[in-house]
C-alpha cells in the first residue's frame, strides 16, 4: 500500500514561532497554514490571504484550531515579514520533497521532464550603490505543473554553484532535467546523475570544445547523407500558425568518442543537433542548438 504523504501542517508546527507571546492572539501554525492555501488558491496580496480565509473558514476549521477567526491581512503581513525566508523554504521543501514521489507515481503518458531556469527579479535592483539584481533558481515539474522548489543565488555566487546544491535539495530520482547553456556545466551533470536523475543539457561557446567536436560531426553527417529517413536518430516535424512557419529537424549521435574529453562529463551517452527554420512575416531564419544527454533518447522525444 502507498504511504499517504506527510501533511502539511506537521512540518510548519515544528518551525520556530518568531513573535512575542505576550502580544499574539492567533495560533502561529494556523496562520501559516492559512496563507500557505492561499497563495496556492491565487492569492496575491495579503488583503487576498484574509479574503480567501474568511470564505474558506468552515473548512480550515476542520484541521486548525483559529480560536480567534482569521487574522487580518495586516496580522498576515506583521508576520510573514518576520519569518526568515531560508528556514521556511526547508520545510517547505521537505513537505515537497513528501509529496511529490507519490504524486510522480501517477501514470501518464511518459518521464517528467524538469525544467532548471534562473531568472532575475524584475525591479529588485534597487537605487543604492552597490545593490545587485536578486536572482533564483526555480526547478519546474512538467508532469504536475508545479515549481518543486527555488532558491536565492547568493550576492558572491553564481547559478553554477547554486544548482547542484539546488538539486540536492528536491527528490528527482528519475526524472530528466533540462536547463540552458549556463548550466552545462561538468559538476551540474554530476549532481543530476548524482541525485538518481537524467539530464539534458544545451550546448554553447562556453563549452568550446564541445560546441567545436558537436559542429564538426553534424557537419560530417550532412556531408555523407543528404536525405535522412524518420528514425530513432532523424526526426522532423513543422507547425504554423499566427503567421508563422516553423520546421524542426533533430539528430541523434551516440558516437560519444568523437567529442573531446566526454570521459569528464559524469553519464554522458548521447548528445544532439536540433535545427529550427521559422519564417515570420515573410522573413527566414535558421538556428542550430546542441544537446549532450546521460539518456539514451529517440529523436522525436529529444524534440
Amino acid at each position: 500500500m502507498t504511504r499517504k504523504p506527510d501533511p502539511l501542517i506537521t512540518f510548519l508546527k515544528t518551525l520556530e514561532d518568531v513573535r512575542r507571546a505576550s502580544s499574539c492572539r492567533h495560533n502561529f501554525t494556523d496562520m501559516l497554514v492559512v496563507a500557505v492555501c492561499a497563495i496556492i488558491g491565487n492569492a496575491d496580496t495579503w488583503q487576498d490571504m484574509e479574503e480567501f480565509g474568511k470564505e474558506k473558514e468552515d473548512w480550515l476549521r476542520t484541521f486548525l484550531e483559529l480560536p480567534h477567526g482569521i487574522p487580518s491581512h495586516d496580522t498576515f503581513y506583521r508576520t510573514l515579514c518576520l519569518l526568515v525566508p531560508n528556514k521556511f523554504q526547508e520545510f517547505f521543501t521537505r513537505w515537497v520533497k513528501s509529496t511529490y514521489p507519490e504524486a510522480r507515481d501517477i501514470p501518464d503518458e511518459g518521464v517528467d521532464v524538469e525544467p532548471i531556469d534562473g531568472k532575475a527579479i524584475k525591479g529588485s535592483r534597487g537605487k543604492g550603490k552597490g545593490k545587485r539584481v536578486v536572482r533564483i533558481v526555480s526547478a519546474r515539474s512538467s508532469k504536475l505543473s508545479l515549481v518543486l522548489g527555488q532558491t536565492r543565488v547568493d550576492k558572491k555566487s553564481n547559478e553554477i554553484t547554486a544548482v547542484p546544491a539546488f538539486l540536492a535539495a528536491i527528490n528527482l530520482t528519475g526524472c530528466l532535467i533540462t536547463a540552458d547553456a549556463m548550466s552545462c556545466q561538468k559538476k551540474i551533470a554530476e549532481a543530476c546523475v548524482t541525485e538518481g536523475a537524467d539530464y539534458l543539457l544545451a550546448v554553447k561557446g562556453n563549452q568550446i570544445h564541445l560546441e567545436e567536436d558537436i559542429q564538426k560531426r553534424i557537419d560530417q553527417h550532412w556531408e555523407n547523407h543528404l536525405e535522412d529517413a524518420v528514425s530513432d536518430s532523424f526526426h522532423a516535424e513543422s507547425s504554423c500558425g499566427h503567421g508563422r512557419e516553423e520546421c524542426r529537424c533533430c539528430w541523434a549521435f551516440n558516437d560519444r568518442d568523437v567529442l573531446r574529453d566526454y570521459e569528464a562529463w559524469d553519464g554522458l551517452k548521447q548528445f544532439g543537433v536540433v535545427q529550427s527554420d521559422r519564417k515570420i512575416n515573410g522573413i527566414a531564419t535558421t538556428a542550430l542548438r546542441f544537446y549532450i544527454c546521460s539518456k539514451e533518447m529517440t529523436t522525436k522525444d529529444m524534440l
